[in-house]
C-alpha cells in the first residue's frame, strides 16, 4: 500500500518560516528530507526494479509506477555508505521537483516533524564544500538528522536537472539588450546553483549579482540598502532592481524574506521566485506572499526572461 503526502497540510500559514521535513533511517544514520518534495511512500516489496545497462552508478535501475518509469537512486552508494541489512521492510520515497520525479530507498520512515529554518544548523564553508550533499543538520526528539539537499543529489546523477538553458538562443536574444545597469540580489543557498546562475547572469550583460546563502542575510542587506536610499535621498533603483531567491533555505525561507520585503520594509521591488518546488500550490503561496514572478528549476531561459522583464 503507497501512504501519499497530503500537500495541502504544508506550511499551512504561508510565509511563516516553517517546514515539514520527513526523518528516515538508512544504514543507521538518520537524514531528513522536506516534505515539499516527497510525493508518496510505497514498500520496497511492491516495485519490480529493472536494472539497466549504461545507468549512472547511483541510480539502482527502474521501476513502473502507475505507468511512468522512475528511476531509483542508491543513496548508499551515491552517500558512500557501508552496505547494511535492514531489520524491516524497507521503504521507497517517491520525490518530485525540478520537474521531475525520483525515487529513494529507506530503511524506516521514522515521523515528519514540523520545525523553523532558524533551527537549522548550517554546516561550516569548508564543510558546504566539501559536503554539498548536506544541507544543514537539526536536533530533532535529542538526535541530530542530516538534511539532504536532493536538488545537488539529482544533479549529480543527471546534470541536466541543474541548470538547463541554450547558450545560443540567449546570447542571440541578449544582443539587443542593455543589461548593464540591472543589479540583482540572489539568496540561494546551494553553492552550484549561486555560482552557475550567477555566471550565467553576469555572462549575459546584468551589471551586478550580489549572492547570499540564505534569506535572513539577503533581508538584512535589503533593510541596510533600504537606509542607505533613503539618507542619500535616491531612489532603490540605484542600489538593487529584482530580488531573486530560492524558497528552501536555512535562517529564512523565500517565501518568508518576500513576505517580510513586501509587508515589513515596504519596498516595491521586483521578486522572482527561482525554486525546484514551483507547483500549481506552490504557485499559489507565491502570490499570497506578494511575488512578483515565479519559475522552477532548471527553467534558466524563463528566468532571465522575467528579470528582462520586471527589472
Amino acid at each position: 500500500m503507497s501512504v501519499g503526502v497530503n500537500r495541502q497540510d504544508i506550511l499551512l500559514e504561508t510565509g511563516t518560516n516553517e517546514v515539514e521535513i520527513a526523518e528516515f533511517e538508512l544504514c543507521s544514520r538518520r537524514f531528513g528530507v522536506n516534505v515539499a518534495k516527497v510525493r508518496e511512500f510505497i514498500p520496497h516489496t511492491s516495485i519490480n526494479l529493472n536494472k539497466l545497462p549504461g545507468q549512472p552508478p547511483s541510480v539502482g535501475g527502474l521501476f513502473l509506477l502507475r505507468g511512468k518509469s522512475i528511476p531509483l537512486v542508491d543513496l548508499e552508494t551515491h552517500l558512500n555508505l557501508p552496505r547494511c541489512e535492514s531489520a524491516g521492510e524497507r521503504v521507497v520515497v517517491i520525490t518530485e521537483f525540478n520537474n521531475l520525479t525520483t525515487s529513494f530507498v529507506a530503511d524506516a520512515i521514522n515521523r515528519i516533524h514540523r520545525v523553523s529554518w532558524n533551527e537549522f544548523k548550517p554546516l561550516s564553508r569548508f564543510l558546504a564544500d566539501t559536503s554539498p550533499v548536506i544541507i544543514g543538520s537539526i536536533n530533532l526528539d535529542g538526535h541530530e538528522v542530516l538534511i539532504l539537499d536532493l536538488e545537488h543529489i539529482i544533479g549529480e546523477i543527471f546534470p541536466e536537472t541543474v541548470i538547463n538553458y541554450n547558450e545560443e538562443t540567449i546570447e542571440e536574444k541578449t544582443k539587443a539588450r542593455n543589461r548593464a545597469d540591472t543589479k540583482i540580489y540572489f539568496a540561494e543557498d546551494s553553492p552550484v546553483i549561486r555560482h552557475q546562475v550567477s555566471k550565467i547572469l553576469r555572462r549575459i550583460g546584468f551589471g551586478e549579482v550580489v549572492v547570499f546563502d540564505n534569506g535572513l542575510a539577503a533581508f538584512e542587506a535589503l533593510g541596510q540598502i533600504k537606509e542607505r536610499a533613503e539618507k542619500e535621498g535616491k531612489p532603490l533603483g540605484d542600489y538593487v532592481n529584482v530580488l531573486l531567491s530560492d524558497i528552501e533555505m536555512p535562517q529564512m525561507d523565500g517565501l518568508t524574506l518576500c513576505r517580510r520585503v513586501k509587508s515589513e520594509l515596504k519596498l516595491n521591488l521586483p521578486v522572482i521566485m527561482f525554486s525546484s518546488l514551483i507547483n500549481e500550490q506552490m504557485a499559489r503561496k507565491c502570490r499570497q506572499v506578494g511575488a512578483d514572478a515565479f519559475t522552477s528549476k532548471p527553467e534558466t531561459e524563463k528566468l532571465i526572461e522575467l528579470i528582462d522583464e520586471l527589472s
